[in-house]
């Protein structure tokens, strides 16, 4: 039993579900959103996207991973190619009805996001600019996330830093899946010069997050604390990923958290003191489930 569940929380990639939850939590706190039963919602049904979306990758690679990732589920016998298709299929339906249902998540945005998760699980072993469609994924949530503080028919309405954020992260996540490229092959080195400069990119959200905001020593200091706390999380990261692909990836993502919070600090101080807890957490179960 106690088995069966640890292999479903390795397929879905559970540890790193707190950095998806303070995805939501700048789309919908910088579009104006506030503590409504909504954005539970919201929460719940773009982490059964997510959840299913890491599962269908176990399921679309399982003959890559015959080869080079003998550890995962399918090739190690836990769980059959079958189960892991319906389970996948069964989380993305799951999370569909729940955004369907009980939120305004924009219509368009939602099927950009499951075309997103499928193309990008389909064609990413056999494309490299598929990194950008994994960037995406993350984008998407954003501005999904934004879409759903309003009603709306058709137009999709969101303010234009929220779209900033949502395209510093399409180049923040890029980066970091051009890093965990190599970490199951053999001979693996660190990643070149461009995923590391990708990688960098977090550094703006204090800064652009402070940019209506009056210039007070409590906003200037914030703004300083987040553009340090990046800076020195990111080199940290960087340093990992020369030594250790895998734990340098598990930091890469655990920090998608961190950046999160320095941008929250300038729309709702408690949506970012989450935001931080989101980080400590995700560090903490990568260590019980493997981040990739």
């Amino acid at each position: 039993m106690l088995s069966g569940l640890r292999t479903l929380l390795i397929l879905g990639r559970v540890s790193n579900l707190p950095t998806v939850w303070t995805n939501v939590s700048v789309g919908w706190f910088l579009s104006g959103g506030g503590w409504q039963t909504e954005f539970a919602s919201i929460l719940l049904g773009v982490s059964l996207l997510y959840v299913a979306g890491m599962t269908l990758n176990d399921a679309f690679d399982a003959k890559w991973d015959k080869e080079h990732g003998a550890n995962r589920p399918i090739p190690s016998g836990r769980m059959s190619l079958p189960a892991v298709w319906i389970t996948g299929l069964f989380e993305m339906a799951t999370g569909i009805a729940v955004l369907l249902l009980f939120t305004s998540f924009h219509l368009y945005l939602l099927i950009g996001l499951l075309a997103a998760i499928l193309l990008y699980n389909w064609i990413h072993k056999r494309w490299a600019g598929s990194v950008l469609i994994m960037g995406a994924c993350r984008a998407l949530v954003y501005a999904g996330a934004g879409s759903a503080v309003a009603v709306h028919i058709s137009d999709i309405e969101l303010p234009g830093l929220v779209w900033v954020v949502a395209f510093i992260s399409v180049i923040y996540i890029a980066g970091l899946t051009l890093a965990a490229r190599s970490e199951h092959l053999k001979g693996a080195k660190g990643p070149g010069i461009l995923p590391r400069l990708m990688l960098m990119f977090p550094v703006l959200f204090p800064l652009l997050g402070s940019r209506t905001m009056p210039h007070s020593l409590a906003n200037v200091s914030l703004v300083v604390v987040g553009v340090i706390g990046i800076w020195a999380w990111v080199s940290i990261t960087r340093d990992w990923l020369k030594k250790r692909i895998s734990i340098g990836v598990a930091y890469a993502i655990a920090g998608i958290a961190f950046y999160d919070a320095a941008i929250l600090a300038f729309a709702d101080w408690r949506a970012a003191v989450a935001a931080l807890g989101c980080f400590v957490l995700t560090l903490g179960a990568q260590r019980v489930i493997p981040a990739t």
